[in-house]
Parts: C-alpha cells; structure tokens; sequence
C-alpha cells in the first residue's frame, strides 16, 4: 500500500480477548497466531503508515500497538504515532482531531497535497 492508518489496531491476536482470536483462528495450538502478527512484518513496511491508539483502550490493549511501533523502530522504518493518552477505543471528544489528521494524512501522501492548516472539523449538530 502507499499509504494506511491503523486506529486501535488488534495486531496480536495472543494479546487480546481468546474469545476473538478461537472465534476465527481456533485454539492456539491448534492455529498459527504467529503469522497474524503485525509486528513480524514491520521490516517489510513500504509507504507511509500511521499507528493510532487510546491508552486507556479497555476493548484492544494499547500493548498491541507498541508490538509493531517497537518493531518498526528496530527495523529502522518510519511511521507516524498518534497517541491519545485519556481515551478509550473510540476517541470520544477527539473524534474530530482524529478525522482531521486522517484527512490530512491522506491529502499529503495520496494527492501531494498541503491540506489547510489546523483545519478544525466540528461534529455535526444535534437536532
């Protein structure tokens, strides 16, 4: 791909619930969770990818997504981080952030495009 954004990514199936992981992979020696481990393909990373995750994420562990940033930085690619330290798997009052630096992301490295700076986007209102 040229360019991804992973938003509270399950990249380890080990890591998260066993209920998820048996629903679809089977037991775990029974199915090889291994070669569905994000962070065991960082050195193969070409484009551009942004990590997102709320670090009080009680559906994904935020651990997941250290998995492949750790694994990045070992294999020397980059990649852009965004970290929202007060917030759960959604992002809540930061929705319109997220949407605004997911915009961004795409405008720059899809179109070559400098997108309006600081650009606020509200969410839309209640009737």
């Amino acid at each position: 791909f040229k360019v991804g954004i992973s938003e509270s990514g399950n990249h380890e199936n080990r890591n998260y619930e066993d209920d998820w992981g048996e629903r679809y992979n089977g037991l775990v020696e029974n199915s090889n969770y291994e070669a569905q481990a994000n962070q065991n393909y960082a050195k193969n990373l070409k484009g551009k990818l942004m990590l997102v995750h709320g670090m009080m994420d009680d559906n994904v562990p935020p651990y997941n997504t250290l998995l492949v940033v750790e694994a990045l930085e070992k294999a020397n690619k980059s990649f852009d981080l965004v970290i929202f330290p007060n917030s759960a798997h959604g992002y809540g009052a930061y929705s319109p952030y997220m949407m605004r630096r997911r915009w961004d992301y795409f405008v720059q490295n899809l179109l070559g495009a400098q997108p309006p700076y600081d650009y606020q986007m509200k969410p839309p209102t209640m009737r």
